[in-house]
């Protein structure tokens, strides 16, 4: 288990990774159709021009191990 993460705005390089989380999480909940955004939806949504969130993660050895 890492012994420490950092918390940082997120960036658009995590955009996979956040994905990857959510995605995780609806599988959990038994709802592995709920989540039907595409990767490049999702990163035009939150990092394009006009985003549309705004999304913080938590960073241990280089990965994203958490967010909001």
């Amino acid at each position: 288990m890492p012994s420490s993460f950092f918390i940082r705005k997120a960036q658009l390089r995590d955009a996979a990774e956040i994905l990857a989380l959510i995605t995780e999480l609806a599988v959990y909940e038994k709802a592995p159709n709920a989540v039907v955004v595409s990767l490049s939806e999702f990163e035009m949504h939150g990092w394009g021009e006009n985003p549309l969130f705004t999304s913080w993660v938590a960073v241990t050895d280089g990965q994203v191990v958490g967010m909001t």
